[in-house]
């Protein structure tokens, strides 16, 4: 049997907040927007709002349940779960970058997601510091800028959408395992320390969410009921009946 992964996607403004960032406001708690307006930078504001928000609202689609009445726990490392009320409680993530946010729910266990835009500064030279053996010369068999940094970031991507899936963060060095077929649909992954388990107890999702961005998903699926199936991909605002403007 397999389940549907879904992702939505948000642009959330650069500087001043929009109709997306108003209404996703309406959603969050006094403490969420204390939070918010914390944040010096009006781009780190916005993806805070728009993030949490969307969040609260698909986690309580379909349901009586009002947003604003979801708990969020963080675990040691800081991922967040809900924790009440039990009827909302699924699996989720939430990841963001200049001018996107993604939110990635299903229920095929632990869940994990990135995403990167394609323009922003990538030093590349830091997959040699980061990555597997066999995933620094991935990079760098790409000649060309472009694709070495499309290369770079794909392998980024999928490597912190399976440390916020295990829900480690950093505190996990990223050369303990390395993915292969990574420029298939589906990559796949080899665990190069015992203590992290079987490989094979992962999925994982590469694509592109909007023009100009590169995202993975990670699943966990051992502990799972179900596969994950088909990746359903949809625009926040156009099912809020916004405008879809970036």
């Amino acid at each position: 049997m397999q389940s549907e992964i879904e992702v939505w996607t948000a642009a959330a403004a650069r500087d001043t907040p929009g109709e997306l960032e108003s209404r996703c406001q309406l959603w969050l708690t006094e403490s969420e927007c204390r939070r918010a307006d914390r944040f010096r930078v009006a781009t780190a504001r916005n993806q805070h709002v728009v993030g949490r928000g969307m969040a609260r609202r698909l986690l309580t689609r379909g349901s009586a349940v009002d947003p604003r009445s979801v708990v969020f726990e963080p675990a040691p490392h800081g991922k967040p779960y809900v924790v009440a009320p039990g009827e909302v409680a699924r699996p989720f993530n939430v990841s963001h970058t200049d001018g996107l946010v993604l939110f990635a729910g299903g229920r095929c266990g632990e869940i994990g997601v990135d995403v990167e835009r394609l323009s922003r500064r990538t030093d590349v030279m830091l997959a040699e510091r980061y990555f597997a053996t066999a995933e620094v010369e991935y990079v760098f068999d790409h000649r060309d800028p472009d694709r070495q940094r499309l290369a770079f970031l794909r392998v980024w991507t999928l490597k912190e959408a399976l440390i916020k899936a295990i829900g480690t963060g950093l505190t996990l060095p990223l050369a303990d395992f390395a993915f292969y077929d990574i420029d298939a649909e589906r990559p796949r992954v080899r665990m190069l320390k015992p203590s992290l388990g079987d490989g094979d107890a992962w999925r994982f999702i590469a694509f592109a969410p909007a023009d100009g961005y590169v995202a993975a998903l990670a699943l966990d699926v051992a502990a799972a009921d179900t596969m994950p199936g088909d990746l359903k991909q949809g625009r926040f605002e156009t099912w809020l009946g916004l405008s879809n403007d970036a």
